[in-house]
């Protein structure tokens, strides 16, 4: 069997194993081992292919490294920003600082924010921050 062909057979195998993955360094992986297969089939010499299987592969998993370190996480909120100073009305009072609200046609849990003074007459509050699956409201 032709060199080239165990290069590309192996990069194959992790292309299979990143399809469950996910994490793409798998990929990065098998994109080295292809391009050394292609210095196989070129006819390069073995030191040929492994300093560019190694190459490709430090090199890809570095650039992949990056792009998921420059691509910061969302934050817990940002789903919900739209959200934030919206009016809810009060469906019904727990206790002095705790309410059920009705807001996008559901009730939800929602607690006065520290600075919040509870009064039972006021129907309509706004939406100061989500905590979880509770809106803090003011």
């Amino acid at each position: 069997m032709d060199t080239y062909w165990v290069w590309w057979g192996m990069a194959l195998i992790l292309v299979i194993m990143e399809m469950f993955s996910g994490t793409l360094y798998l990929l990065a992986v098998a994109l080295g081992l292809a391009m050394a297969g292609g210095c196989a089939y070129l006819g390069m010499s073995w030191g040929v292919q492994v300093t560019v299987a190694t190459l490709w592969c430090s090199g890809s998993l570095w650039a992949i490294h990056r792009w998921k370190k420059n691509s910061a996480p969302p934050s817990s909120q940002a789903n919900f920003s739209y959200d934030l100073g919206q009016s809810v009305k009060v469906v019904s009072w727990m206790d002095a600082r705790h309410a059920r609200v009705s807001y996008r046609g559901a009730e939800w849990d929602a607690e006065l924010s520290a600075e919040a003074v509870g009064d039972a007459q006021k129907v309509v509050w706004r939406i100061k921050a989500i905590a979880g699956s509770h809106l803090v409201i003011e």
